[in-house]
């Protein structure tokens, strides 16, 4: 006797079917994101336009001690989001310890824009947030670069 439905004897294949699904569309719609952030970066790299923004940023960013370029990661996240700031990092060959933290920053002030109109719609106090969440991550960015950079 066969089942109408082969997936109801084995619940492990619907799963797996769905993860997979699941999984390929998820990295699919980052790798639109990642790519071309990526390649722009790479571009700027072969022209003197990033060594200009970063020579801009610099006086900035030496604050947590990281390179003028990093900046360009940090708008990145705060004003896109992490995926992209993931493929603005990759080509600058950041050190472990700018890397993480850029993270460190990144995860206490990404995505500023889409998370303060979702707090205002939530009518939370938006503004004060994001300027509390844009405050700490640069607070909590100098002090911890003190340790991990020496800055």
């Amino acid at each position: 006797m066969t089942s109408p439905h082969p997936e109801s004897t084995y619940p492990w294949k619907a799963a797996l079917r769905t993860g997979l699904k699941t999984g390929l569309g998820t990295t699919f719609r980052l790798l639109k994101v990642i790519i071309p952030f990526y390649f722009l970066i790479e571009w700027l790299k072969l022209t003197p336009v990033l060594g200009w923004l970063g020579h801009f940023l610099s006086p900035v960013m030496k604050i947590w001690g990281l390179p003028g370029e990093a900046g360009f990661v940090l708008v990145t996240g705060n004003l896109v989001n992490l995926y992209a700031a993931i493929a603005v990092m990759i080509p600058l060959h950041l050190s472990v310890p700018q890397i993480t933290l850029i993270g460190l920053m990144l995860g206490i002030s990404h995505n500023i824009i889409v998370e303060t109109a979702v707090l205002k719609e939530a009518h939370a106090p938006a503004l004060r947030l994001a300027l509390l969440r844009l405050i700490g991550s640069g607070l909590v960015g100098w002090i911890v670069s003190k340790f991990l950079i020496g800055s």
